[in-house]
């Protein structure tokens, strides 16, 4: 099959799923590009597990010759991890402390911040439980693909995906600006050019007071950076500490 060779095993489970959820056919030629999933209507489904950015230019591409794309990239929001020896002893089965949330895959979407307000452009992530199998080695080495801080004493044999549950989509300013504060939203439609300006710790302040968003305080920062560059907030002179916005 095409540009299926270093194919993962959680990235053909997903494109597997996504392509009866959309009735695609996969691995399609459009033009210069091998496209994922292609709808009957046209339409483009990337899939990308990591490193979004890197479909810049594909994306790019596809949305000048008038393709709508959807980008799926999936939340890990439970992990086990299971480790073997290499004779295939099973050594231990636990589940990793480490949840990913929207909020903690912003930074995946930065490389792409001149098109997500596009209205041919589409983004879905789904929160997904995977199964990662590692081999226990006997000495720290460094991973297959080069790109540990440190070495380890096992390797990645793979990702199995095991369930998908809630999907969130992103689509065009209404749901970008959507990923703040419901607070800070409704304020904006009572006040209208009135708002005040907010910064960085006013969001987290406003993550921190809902259990629901609390997890999502740490990325105050690159969510506002974010909703900066693709024009769906401003900055504005303030003569307090740090930076300051308001709504546009």
């Amino acid at each position: 099959m095409i540009n299926t060779l270093n194919e993962s095993q959680l990235h053909k489970a997903l494109k597997t799923f996504y392509a009866v959820q959309f009735s695609a056919q996969e691995e399609v030629q459009v033009e210069r590009w091998i496209c994922d999933l292609v709808c009957p209507d046209g339409g483009i489904v990337e899939i990308q597990t990591k490193n979004v950015g890197a479909l810049k230019e594909k994306i790019q591409g596809l949305l000048k010759i008038g393709r709508r794309v959807t980008i799926v990239h999936p939340i890990i929001k439970e992990k086990i991890i299971e480790s073997r020896l290499p004779g295939g002893g099973l050594v231990s089965r636990r589940k990793s402390p480490k949840k990913e949330s929207l909020y903690s895959e912003l930074r995946e979407f930065t490389g792409l911040k001149e098109f997500l307000l596009d209205k041919k452009l589409s983004v879905i992530c789904p929160e997904i439980s995977i199964e990662e199998k590692r081999i226990v080695l006997d000495q720290a080495q460094q991973s297959k693909n080069g790109r540990r801080r440190f070495k380890k004493a096992w390797q990645k044999e793979g990702k199995a995906l095991l369930t998908i549950g809630t999907s969130w989509k992103l689509c065009g300013k209404k749901d970008w600006l959507g990923l703040l504060p419901k607070e800070m939203l409704q304020a904006k439609k009572n006040r209208g050019k009135a708002a005040e300006p907010f910064s960085a710790a006013t969001v987290r302040e406003m993550f921190l007071k809902n259990k629901e968003t609390k997890a999502a305080a740490p990325y105050a920062n690159i969510l506002l950076w974010l909703l900066r560059e693709t024009g769906l907030i401003v900055r504005v002179p303030h003569s307090g500490r740090g930076y300051h916005y308001l709504l546009k």
